[in-house]
């Protein structure tokens, strides 16, 4: 505690035990009251919300703006208002059509797992803080990462007024996908997100952080250094390809109205057994995720059925005290009954075309001996799906 939190923490004691010492009060529960009271009250005093960097993110989601924001002007423009008026159409769409039943699930049945949960591991989600959000909402800490590179906070004021009926379009189409399908398009996202108007995956994450009713405390670039920890950096580093693996981002927020701080880890990577390879500060960085999390896994494009996904793989079936999925996450014949009690929702009638050499037969197997429950959400690839629960025994 620095001196100027000790003096306010003590000036706060003094004046409310006179306060009370006033009124009669002179027990020692009373006083040990008192210094909780003031320890809560100068603990959210110093929380401060960072109103520039939730006007950016409110903006870029066609939300009202602070009047005192910078944005304010700019958001009283025309092209704003017609992105705001179509943004929330669409997004009140979203929450009937999907987000409220994928939330009713969960209460019933994730409830278990979201009482104690800590932190989400959510590999290959790209952008995706939007269902992490919906499924996981009291987690403290997302791990997230993709190919993507993290990109930079949207500087708003540079972009001539001219161009701002652009730049919406192009936040429209980015997140388009992902609220008609539920997924990121990975083959659209490296063109959607490396365009002159909009850079990496940062902004699609601000977008739906706010959307979801948070407010953002601090946006810091970090890297993943040589013993495998996320460490901070000066400055966010215009990279593409793979020279943005291993950098990413620490978004810490909080939930209007709350105290609770709450952070995502985001980071790009290609974590593939041989990329992990010639990139051990990644392959570290998986050995040092905490015990006892939760993953979750949405549309992974199968790749953790082949043999060389096995590090990843491996540190899911290793590191998690249980793992939520679709068909497109870790195969069905390395989840070992022996170790995990398996739980099965919806149908599974196999993958869509484009991955039809990914059917699995001991999936259909188990889905037509066990007792699956039903599910009335789209989650993942296809307007039909199944969904697997898995805790560890």
């Amino acid at each position: 505690m620095n001196m100027f939190k000790k003096s306010a923490y003590g000036m706060a004691v003094l004046f409310i035990a006179l306060a009370i010492a006033s009124c009669g009060g002179n027990g020692k529960k009373e006083v040990k009251n008192v210094k909780d009271t003031v320890k809560k009250t100068v603990q959210k005093d110093t929380l401060k919300v960072n109103k520039a960097y939730t006007d950016i993110a409110k903006f870029i989601s066609g939300m009202n703006v602070d009047e005192k924001s910078e944005l304010y002007k700019l958001s009283q423009s025309e092209s704003f208002k017609s992105y705001a008026k179509s943004s929330d159409s669409s997004w009140k769409k979203l929450e009937k059509k999907r987000l409220l039943k994928m939330k009713t699930w969960a209460e019933a049945e994730l409830s278990d797992l979201n009482k104690d949960i800590t932190t989400l591991f959510y590999p290959f989600s790209g952008p995706d803080f939007l269902h992490a959000q919906t499924f996981f909402p009291n987690t403290k800490k997302i791990i997230m990462f993709g190919l993507e590179p993290v990109g930079d906070i949207p500087d708003i004021k540079k972009i001539p007024g001219e161009k701002l009926g652009k730049f919406f379009n192009a936040m429209n189409y980015s997140i388009g996908d992902v609220l008609s399908l539920s997924f990121f398009k990975t083959i659209d996202m490296g063109k959607e997100l490396n365009s002159d108007m909009i850079n990496g995956s940062l902004p699609i994450m601000l977008l739906f952080i706010v959307r979801t009713g948070h407010e953002i405390v601090d946006i810091k670039p970090t890297e993943i250094n040589k013993d495998g920890k996320m460490v901070y950096i000066d400055s966010f580093k215009n990279l593409k390809g793979e020279a943005s693996y291993n950098r990413g981002a620490e978004i810490v927020y909080v939930d209007e109205g709350d105290t609770v701080l709450r952070r995502i880890c985001y980071f790009s990577a290609n974590v593939a057994d041989g990329a992990l390879k010639m990139n051990p500060n990644c392959a570290k960085f998986f050995e040092n995720i905490e015990n006892n999390v939760v993953t979750m896994i949405k549309s992974a494009s199968y790749l953790m059925h082949n043999t060389y996904f096995s590090i990843v793989r491996n540190a899911v079936l290793n590191k998690s005290k249980a793992f939520f999925q679709d068909d497109s996450g870790i195969a069905f014949r390395y989840i070992d009954g022996s170790r995990w009690n398996v739980r099965l929702y919806g149908v599974y009638n196999g993958p869509i075309p484009m991955f039809k050499n990914r059917f699995e037969e001991d999936l259909q197997e188990a889905y037509k001996n066990g007792k699956a429950k039903p599910i009335n959400f789209q989650y993942g690839y296809g307007s039909h799906c199944g969904l697997l629960v898995a805790r560890k025994r």
